[in-house]
């Protein structure tokens, strides 16, 4: 499959470069509100990265372009302005006028690459959000677990370590290291659960939508998609030196540097972070404090334009985590009287190595954008002296001294001209991903009881390999000038290999084979379509309704002796939605409300009897709204809010009922899902003088009742978080102080889904976090 993707890329690009086209130009003018023209403003034309100033007479231009899609990004000191987006057809002249916005009090569009295009968002028939990086520093988003209801219903907790967050959407979450929601950087898919919990760093913006999105990306995605996308490097030099200390010891160091190593040829741009903290936790076992992260990590961006229509992007980031006392879980009722404390005599030592690699290529046809996006990501992430008990007694410890994983996908993708009636997008992606793992089980002399022979040692040895493939077409027909047609389709192909052993041994003793190497095969596919329309009411005003599958793929049951029930079937959703996206009171106020209802049928649970496996027993209705307001009420001041309800009931659930049976749980309620969920920020900026200038951001989060285990008998009752960040700039430099959960409230953040109350270890909320930070950028 491998060969067969790398052929047909070479092919595909080979034949675009025989294609001869004629240029476009983009000829345009800067200006003040009442026409003045602006001298000596930078424009860059986007995603090309070429740039040029506007003269004396605020012109600029831009010849020999492919015909496409644009976006231009006007930049000084003394003005703002709005990105502007552009179409040209081949051999088109087309003039556009730039206008400063400093004196305007208007929402700017929001620009999107959502749908594989730009486009704003308020034109866009998804449930779909963003972030911009202005937003995500001024809100100090700094890793995924602080993207909590930064959009509604999105759900999005670190479960005791950095490098594990649990992100859930619309209530579609599971419990296991397959994550339901997509994590994208830079078009590449994060497998794994472990490496989907990247931290956020030079970042241009983050987009979220909500939903399956079969469609659109190359990795299927059940529950929906957040894409992080990264900094790129221009013509334009900067650079920045950041410093924060805080409570708890907190450190962290970050430095980044970006611009033109040949204008207009060859860009590159670099960052890096440090970031370490002492323990949040007690552990009553020693007295001392018990976790302390710390993690480095940094990214490299090289963008080469070896002409006008073709360009290639080379991305690499990387991330090492060394944690001491990861994962400083306790019992719920020890949570409840004793918070932030533990009490075991594991000492917890995990170590993470995350690198992914792309290199993507795109080349500008007639009317066509043709992209190749190639892909690779290795994870290593070992654990020491585990305590699985989470207890002082000398019960049981795991340990995985090794686990490689490495990934390799390839995408190519076809994007037509967006301005046409009839407008695609269409994408081939291949995958190969690989993990060994050696995993250890030590059972100490306290559970004899429960394993006769103990202590000893047992240890699996297990090498998965998983390929896939997939084809999938996204398009939008112009029915009318107002009303589109939505059609998508997908198909998914899977095969998977699972080669196993284990082998136990005393203390001291060689390792006797137990169960010999043992080969499980399995594969899916599955169709995922798409249907939908949109209506485009006003300028101001576009309504849709949308129906999509969501589908994931199946796995193994490595240990089960029930021939039939080697492989679990893959989980389907239905998903329904309508919504309403408008600007009013002269684009002082944005508006989007979608509401929307999802059948989730063959969930993959855990099912205790007659063996303890993975099968196709859940059964669950989601039902609810989103809804986003953002408002300008005054000069300097924006206010966003965000809305989410979510109501989720089981109609099949499949539970071991604690006597030794199964029992169907139906009616009871979604884990990690509150049927209620609402946050609040609000950004106050003004300019005092030419050089100075100062910013407020406060936020409250709001989160109801949570059920944190399939049980329903682990309770998390509606807490509120409250974060804030406060600043003063002067000229590069810049001084801010904040705080998170200003409150210190106590909640739970992760519970063990598929256990009882008084069994299930949790999770807490880290406690109230405040700092300075100190920047300087030029």
């Amino acid at each position: 499959m491998g060969r067969l993707i790398y052929f047909l890329g070479l092919f595909l690009l080979n034949v675009s470069l025989v294609l001869a086209q004629r240029g476009a130009t983009i000829r345009g003018r800067v200006e003040e509100e009442n026409g003045q023209p602006i001298t000596d403003v930078t424009i860059e034309l986007k995603p090309v990265h070429r740039s040029t100033t506007s003269n004396e007479q605020g012109r600029f231009t831009f010849t020999n372009i492919p015909a496409g899609s644009y976006e231009l990004h006007a930049s000084s000191l003394n003005y703002q302005f709005d990105h502007k987006l552009v179409a040209v057809a081949d051999g088109q002249t087309v003039t556009v006028v730039l206008t400063a916005t400093t004196k305007t009090l208007q929402l700017s569009p929001v620009t999107i690459t959502a749908e594989k295009y730009a486009n704003t968002q308020q034109r866009t028939a998804l449930s779909v959000s963003s972030l911009s990086s202005r937003q995500i520093q001024e809100r100090r988003i700094q890793e995924m677990g602080d993207m909590l209801m930064s959009v509604p219903n999105l759900m999005s907790m670190n479960v005791g370590s950095p490098t594990l967050t649990m992100t859930s959407i619309r209530g579609i979450n599971t419990f296991s290291q397959n994550p339901v929601v997509g994590i994208y950087v830079d078009g590449i898919p994060m497998f794994d659960g472990y490496s989907s919990s990247v931290q956020i760093q030079n970042i241009e913006r983050v987009e979220v939508l909500r939903g399956p999105q079969s469609t659109l990306y190359g990795r299927n995605a059940l529950g929906g998609v957040i894409n992080i996308i990264t900094s790129k490097p221009g013509n334009v030099t900067h650079g920045f030196g950041e410093l924060t200390l805080g409570n708890f010891s907190r450190q962290r160091y970050a430095a980044g540097l970006s611009g033109p190593l040949v204008k207009n040829k060859l860009f590159a741009g670099f960052s890096g972070i440090y970031d370490t903290r002492n323990g949040f936790f007690t552990n009553l076992y020693t007295g001392r404090k018990f976790d302390k992260p710390e993690t480095y990590s940094g990214s490299l961006n090289l963008r080469y334009l070896a002409s006008d229509r073709l360009s290639f992007t080379l991305h690499s980031r990387g991330e090492y985590n060394h944690i001491a006392g990861t994962f400083p879980y306790t019992f719920a009722s020890m949570a409840e009287q004793q918070p932030l404390t533990i009490n075991q005599n594991g000492t917890n030592r995990e170590t993470r190595k995350l690198v992914t690699t792309s290199l993507q290529a795109v080349y500008q046809l007639k009317g066509m954008e043709l992209s190749s996006l190639t892909g690779h990501t290795f994870m290593s992430d070992t654990y020491q002296d585990y305590d699985v008990d989470y207890s002082p007694a000398d019960f049981m410890l795991y340990e995985m001294p090794f686990q490689p994983q490495n990934t390799l996908t390839q995408e190519f993708k076809l994007v037509s001209n967006q301005h046409e009636k009839l407008r695609f997008t269409a994408g081939l992606f291949g995958f190969m991903d690989r993990k060994k793992a050696e995993t250890v089980y030590r059972y100490g002399a306290d559970a004899a009881t429960y394993y006769p022979g103990a202590p000893y040692s047992s240890f699996i040895y297990s090498d998965k390999k998983i390929q896939g493939l997939a084809a999938y077409v996204h398009a939008t027909y112009a029915l009318t000038s107002k009303l589109d047609l939505i059609a998508g389709l997908r198909y998914d192909y899977e095969n998977r290999t699972l080669t196993h052993r284990t082998e136990m041994a005393k203390p001291g003793e060689t390792p006797t084979v137990i169960a010999p190497d043992k080969t499980i095969d399995g594969h899916n596919d599955a169709v995922s379509p798409k249907l939908g329309f949109s209506l485009k009411a006003t300028s101001d005003l576009m309504a849709y309704a949308t129906y999509s599958r969501g589908y994931r793929s199946g796995g193994f049951n490595q240990y089960t002796a029930q021939a039939n029930k080697l492989n679990y079937k893959p989980e389907f959703t239905d998903n329904f939605e309508v919504g309403v996206k408008s600007e009013w009171l002269n684009r002082r106020l944005r508006a989007n409300l979608a509401l929307f209802y999802v059948a989730w049928k063959d969930q993959q649970q855990s099912v205790a009897f007659p063996d303890l496996i993975t099968d196709n027993v859940g059964k669950l209705q989601n039902k609810g709204l989103e809804l986003e307001l953002t408002a300008l009420p005054l000069k300097g001041l924006e206010v966003n809010y965000n809305l989410g309800m979510v109501d989720t009931k089981y109609q099949s659930l499949i539970l071991s009922d604690g006597a030794g049976k199964n029992k169907d749980y139906a009616g009871n309620h979604q884990i990690f899902t509150p049927k209620l969920s609402t946050s609040l920020a609000a950004t106050y900026r003004h300019t005092l003088g030419q050089k100075a200038a100062l910013f407020v951001t406060p936020e409250w989060k709001y989160l109801g009742l949570q059920y944190m285990n399939y049980y329903n008998d682990l309770i998390q009752q509606p807490f509120s978080l409250i974060n804030l960040n406060a600043g003063v700039k002067y000229g590069p430099v810049e001084i801010s102080i904040w705080g998170k959960n200003m409150g210190d409230v106590r909640y739970l953040t992760f519970a063990y889904a598929t256990t009882v109350k008084a069994q299930s270890p949790v999770a807490q909320g880290a406690p109230r976090t405040i700092g300075v930070t100190l920047k300087a950028g030029f």
